[in-house]
């Protein structure tokens, strides 16, 4: 297409769309202080975009222009602006300059273009490392954005995704003083109660339900977004990667966007690489003939050992539990730390082998000393209830603080009752009170329901009835049985 037929083409199609868009402030050729208008590129709750031109240097921007203040939308608008002019960083669109026009605020940054609709499969593993790159600098920066979805994501020319929409953007730990976020809060407000932030299909349990975000929430996003850019279909190479970023609690997710981005090149490795390695591999064949049988033996052992790594403690349909016992057993015997908690959580509950706790202890104690804090948070229960073994408060005090250092939400919350009666401890209410509430800011229910008493009755911290009240609900959002208890009786 020649220039001329270009320029016609645009021109046609800007006047279209401003001919329907629904409420349009702007028409083509409109100046906005230095800034020319050349057409109308949508709207969304509050603001209306434009594709406009600098009249002084003729560099292409985007004008964002706000229509709608009311429900603290005029405070989201300054944050956003705020964040792009300040942060500067490769994450977020260019800030290129802010004004008010007719009393409406406004600011430009740099074109960019949306995600292609469909997107290739083949593009979506690059796009999601690029994206995830992306959010790894914010995080970075120190803020979480709390509302990543696709529509939320622009690309350069160059193919760059770019975060935008950063109304909701927050910083990153509690107590922490917002330079740029001078108005926002960290939930919503409707009807004068608080409710969770974010976009319903995108947002983590944990913003919904509490308004509460961190870092395993943008990751949780990730996860639900690249599900999205496979049309709700992923291969079988993204499943497991989208399981573990969208998993209920955060601390099971990946611990960093950077984590994320590495399991998904992981899982998608370029066909080349493959083909590369088949034929090296078929080269060594020809080229050296003695060389074969240690080819095959050494390709024969890392097979297998794939094949076990991967095989091993997967379930077989109608899989009997004795006869699965009986199959992982070897592997727990090997060390491998998976297979001696299933072996012990069989011994446990009696699962294809007879009830026998005593074993069950033992298993728990040899994944616990190979660091495993799961096994280390069971075996500390076992060592408190005197399952399998005699009681010892103090032995399972240790276990509990081993695992709840790795980020254990149930060590955590044992740990903290521990503290707070000097179970195997030295009495110390303010620390059981800070274990507990640590795992309840990351969603653990039991420590919701154990803060919110704490809070009500001034056990480790200055008595706060709403405040209690507060994390007793939350808790009782969750099923949580002893919250619904002190809510009624309170």
């Amino acid at each position: 297409m020649g220039s001329s037929a270009r320029a016609s083409l645009e021109k046609w199609l800007s006047a279209q769309t401003f001919q329907n868009a629904p409420s349009g402030r702007l028409r083509r050729g409109d100046l906005v202080g230095d800034w020319r208008v050349e057409a109308f590129l949508g709207c969304g709750l509050s603001a209306e975009v434009y594709r406009v031109t600098n009249a002084r240097f003729g560099h292409e921007g985007a004008l964002k222009l706000l229509v709608d203040g009311t429900r603290g939308l005029r405070e989201r608008f300054a944050t956003e602006s705020d964040a792009i002019r300040f942060l500067a960083i490769r994450a977020l669109p260019r800030y290129m300059g802010s004004g008010v026009w007719n009393g409406l605020p406004y600011y430009v940054m740099e074109h960019l273009q949306p995600l292609p609709d469909p997107m290739p499969r083949r593009d979506v593993p690059r796009f999601m490392v690029g994206v995830a790159t992306a959010v790894q600098m914010l995080h970075d920066a120190g803020w979480v954005h709390r509302d990543l979805k696709p529509g939320n994501i622009l690309l350069r020319a160059s193919g760059e995704p770019v975060l935008i929409d950063l109304g909701l953007i927050k910083r990153r730990g509690v107590g922490v003083a917002d330079p740029i976020v001078r108005h926002g809060r960290g939930v919503s407000i409707i009807d004068g109660k608080p409710v969770g932030v974010g976009t319903l299909d995108y947002a983590a349990p944990e913003q919904l339900l509490k308004g509460e975000s961190s870092v395993q929430s943008d990751i949780f996003a990730l996860g639900k977004i690249m599900r999205y850019m496979y049309g709700g279909r992923p291969p079988h190479s993204a499943k497991a990667v989208i399981r573990r970023a969208t998993r209920e609690l955060p601390s099971d997710r990946y611990a960093t966007a950077a984590d994320f981005a590495s399991a998904v090149g992981r899982r998608n490795l370029p066909l080349w690489v493959l083909t590369a390695c088949l034929l090296a591999l078929s080269a060594s064949f020809v080229a050296y003939p003695r060389m074969r049988p240690y080819i095959v033996n050494i390709a024969d052992r890392f097979v297998q050992n794939q094949k076990e790594h991967v095989e091993t403690l997967v379930r077989k349909p109608d899989e009997a539990d004795a006869a699965y016992f009986s199959r992982i057993m070897p592997s727990a015997e090997k060390g491998r730390v998976e297979a001696q908690i299933a072996i012990a959580e069989a011994y446990f509950y009696g699962r294809g082998v007879p009830t026998n706790r005593v074993e069950a202890v033992a298993w728990y104690r040899r994944a616990a000393e190979a660091g495993e804090p799961s096994a280390q948070a069971s075996l500390g229960l076992c060592l408190f209830r005197g399952w399998g073994c005699e009681k010892d408060f103090s032995e399972a005090a240790r276990w509990y603080e081993c695992a709840a250092e790795q980020g254990n939400l149930s060590a955590m919350n044992d740990l903290a009752f521990c503290y707070l009666h000097g179970c195997g401890v030295e009495k110390n209410e303010a620390t059981g009170f800070a274990w507990a509430l640590e795992a309840a800011k990351r969603g653990c229910a039991p420590a919701q329901a154990l803060v919110g008493e704490c809070y009500l009755d001034g056990i480790g911290v200055e008595p706060d009835v709403e405040r209690g009240e507060t994390w007793l609900y939350r808790a009782a959002r969750l099923g949580n049985a002893r919250a619904k208890m002190l809510l009624d009786a309170h």
